[in-house]
């Protein structure tokens, strides 16, 4: 796994209700002093801190300060929407994904400097935004639903939400390794992430909650322990056996699921409670993974109850929870075959092709079109041989005019096959059908996860259909246009990384609604059709999904996308040649400048700037800096684009030779 992954570290701990049956760590926790991970050695928990949320509120519950099943909004009077329905959410849906809240509000959420002010962010642009769904409909995973439990816990106990944990759960416990980043931690503490080799600075996950918490495997033992234990660990108990049940109860029994999918089968806190690859062996699996942005760290906490195992899996630097998943499994499931309690330790599924068959008459032609979720747009195209193609779609970063949205083939040519699914020849495993369900159709992949020992199937995408009118004059000519953004910050785990432009396109066939590319991002499908000022989320199945409003300002109309604002690009000022002071506002909003290129290198100097990013014309990143650094604008680049930060109230001095 660390070959496989180019991961730097990796550590293992396997569990029993009494003590740590085994522990080992691999690579090194700093490469360039060769020193390798110990087993005090911290990793990011990322999401899977929201183990931490989930077992505080059930102490909350038990302490009868809170109900699962009484809307947020009573206990933390400050949380509001622009959508009614909001009042409707309970703290059960904030647990177990049922919440339809947009999703994840990435600004800010992963820095390389920790920050206080995340939670009120994320109230904040929670105000502005809509609900995917009836609160209840469906579950789909919702960072910001955890982010919330930070609100939950102070406004019932008058304690921080970290203060909460640490004291109610990790001193209790002697997790003397685990803590939330809310500040640096010290050289050799922590497993550094590396990037092409390069080491990166210490994250910090803002999103407390949700992912912010660091440990070891040791630590994380007590607290797999407790779950063994029915909520005790040894004579000390911090959760009653019903909490523990209630936390594994299926919570998605009774909500729409187009297919059931295993490593989805959510609990409270719980990523599935019928985890495929042990159910696979007959033995009753409970999971949490997590992933940090940019690959950083990966993580899997997978307990048997009834078998009185389990297993934490951490690495750092390209491993992520699939492959710590893939580890846990192989760990526990050996375990099991040592001990008995499965009859043996089993293979990977081999890639047999299952027989062909005739494509049925109309098959095709119903199923042919384009399906989006949060991050993907599809399209399935029937060939004359009755196979079908997949094509996804994705920005032009090129494209100036004209649209910017490309195709491509997606993977294989996938043919009929006797199960009723498509499949390729040469990856048999991995197929594709479409099911009805919900009044539109979804498209549906199968398989292997995990250690490749069983197959799973979920969502890969739902129908998208026009809305039989085109768009208005007023978002037609927002196709013309570019908006650039202006509050992320230079800490921003995603800064300068990540293009700053944002763009809307037509797609074609589907008249009457648009893609949104984010960012940089994977084209994401709205509805506008109901407002030329607002642009509807329309897949109440998909995960990270925000609506976009738009903002008339002095200088133009403004995007908002989620907690995101974004400016025109038209309106960009040109640098002349001389020295330009460029105010900064009270909001500390980015400022952005162009600058024509000449006939040689352009070398252009700041004064005053916190930090600063130069872009080409496509919005490639050119270089990045802060205070007192010079910009280089090649020659014959054409127009390129500064960012530029400074202090809130200030200016920057900006020469242009």
């Amino acid at each position: 796994m660390l070959s496989q992954n180019n991961a730097s570290a990796i550590a293992i701990a396997l569990v029993n209700r009494d003590r740590v049956i085994w522990s080992e760590t691999f690579g090194f926790a700093d490469q360039e002093k060769g020193v390798a991970p110990t087993g005090s050695t911290m990793f990011s928990m990322a999401s899977a801190s929201k183990i931490f949320a989930t077992v505080a509120v059930m102490k909350l519950v038990e302490k009868r300060l809170v109900d699962l099943d009484m809307p947020f909004v009573s206990y933390v009077k400050s949380f509001s929407m622009a959508d009614p329905r909001y009042r409707d959410i309970t703290v059960r849906m904030l647990l177990n994904h049922s919440s339809s809240l947009p999703g994840t509000d990435y600004r800010n959420v992963q820095t390389t400097s920790p920050r206080t002010d995340y939670l009120d962010q994320v109230l904040a642009s929670l105000a502005h935004e809509r609900l995917k769904a009836v609160p209840g409909y469906t579950n789909v995973y919702c960072n910001d639903g955890f982010t919330l439990i930070e609100a939950l816990v102070p406004a019932v106990t008058g304690t921080s939400y970290a203060q909460f944990v640490q004291d109610e759960i990790f001193t209790p416990l002697g997790m003397n390794h685990s803590r939330f980043a809310l500040e640096p931690f010290a050289d050799g503490t922590f497993a550094k992430a590396y990037s092409n080799g390069i080491p990166q600075p210490q994250d910090f996950l803002n999103a407390l909650a949700s992912g912010g918490a660091y440990s070891t495997p040791s630590d994380i033992a007590q607290i797999a322990r407790m779950f063994l234990g029915r909520g005790t660990v040894g004579n000390l108990r911090i959760l009653s056996s019903n909490s523990i049940a209630a936390m594994a109860d299926d919570q998605t029994i009774n909500n729409f699921h187009p297919v059931r999918s295993g490593m989805m089968t959510f609990g409270l806190g719980w990523d599935t409670v019928a985890q495929p690859g042990l159910r696979a062996e007959g033995v009753t699996g409970w999971s949490k993974g997590g992933d940090t942005e940019m690959g950083h760290y990966g993580v899997d906490l997978l307990i048997a109850p009834d078998e009185g195992l389990a297993v934490v899996v951490m690495g750092a630097s390209g491993f992520d929870s699939g492959s710590a998943t893939a580890v846990a499994e192989r760990v526990l499931l050996r375990a099991l075959a040592e001990n008995g309690r499965i009859s043996r330790f089993p293979k990977p599924l081999a890639k047999i092709r299952p027989a062909s068959a005739p494509v049925p008459d109309g098959l095709l032609a119903s199923i042919a079109g384009v399906y989006a979720t949060d991050a993907n747009l599809f399209r399935l195209d029937p060939q004359s041989d009755g196979s079908l193609v997949l094509m996804r779609a994705a920005a032009n970063a090129e494209a100036s005019t004209g649209s910017p949205l490309t195709w491509s083939q997606f993977g294989l040519i996938f043919s009929y096959r006797a199960d009723g699914t498509f499949a390729a020849d040469s990856n048999p495993l991995d197929s594709l059908r479409v099911v009805s369900a919900g009044g539109t159709q979804f498209l549906i992949r199968r398989k292997p996860d995990g250690y490749g020992h069983y197959l799973d199937e979920s969502e890969f995408g739902q129908r998208v259909t026009g809305t039989g009118g085109t768009l208005s004059g007023a978002w037609q000519e927002r196709l013309k246009n570019q908006w650039l953004v202006v509050n992320d910050i230079p800490e921003s785990v995603y800064w300068p990384r990540s293009e700053p432009r944002l763009r809307i396109a037509e797609i074609p066939g589907i008249p009457g609604r648009i893609a949104l590319l984010p960012r940089g991002a994977t084209p994401m499908i709205l509805d506008p059709s109901g407002s030329n000022l607002l642009a509807e989320m329309m897949l109440p199945t998909g995960r990270d999904i925000d609506g976009l409003d738009v903002m008339m300002k002095s200088d133009g109309e403004w995007l908002r996308h989620g907690s995101y604002l974004h400016r025109p690009l038209s309106m960009v000022p040109l640098l002349s040649s001389g020295t330009t002071t460029v105010p900064i506002g009270a909001e500390g909003c980015a400022e952005w400048r162009s600058i024509a290129s000449g006939s040689g290198p352009k070398m252009v100097s700041m004064s005053g700037a916190r930090a600063w990013g130069l872009y080409g014309p496509n919005f490639t990143l050119l270089g990045s800096g802060g205070a007192g650094d010079t910009a280089t604008l090649p020659a014959g680049t054409g127009l390129g684009y500064l960012q530029l930060y400074g202090a809130i109230g200030g200016s920057i001095s900006v020469t242009v030779p």
